[in-house]
């Protein structure tokens, strides 16, 4: 006969109540926009998100916005160590990675002459 431990419990009643599938930030911050192809360019200017680790299957959740009235960027994922990208958006959105792995965002101007913006971003797991 199984007889359930305190932990056992305590997981399955947070289960129940949704508190272990709230989302939960993965990265959040702000940075300058990819204009200048450099995470960090010659003015001392952050142009790329710290890296974070993303795990296989899991669905994220990205959501950016610039100043003005119209996000004028695009984000890009690309893995930390390569510079490899690994996934696009044009809008806030929802993506689930093909594998785990360390990645880091940058955010390219979407029309010419509107480079050199702040840019203001939040990854969460899903709902």
């Amino acid at each position: 006969m199984y007889i359930p431990n305190a932990q056992s419990v305590l997981t399955a009643g947070l289960a129940m109540t949704g508190l272990l599938t709230e989302p939960s930030r993965v990265a959040k911050g702000e940075v300058m926009d990819y204009a200048v192809e450099k995470c960090l360019d010659k003015d001392g200017n952050i142009r790329c998100s710290k890296p974070f680790t993303v795990a296989k299957s899991t669905c994220y959740r990205m959501e950016w916005n610039t100043e003005g009235t119209l996000t004028h960027t695009t984000a890009e994922v690309r893995d930390a160590g390569s510079g490899e990208l690994v996934y696009y958006r044009d809008t806030n959105g929802d993506w689930t990675p093909d594998k785990g792995e360390l990645v880091y965002l940058d955010f390219k101007p979407k029309v010419v002459a509107t480079g050199n913006q702040t840019v203001s971003y939040e990854v969460k797991t899903c709902e």
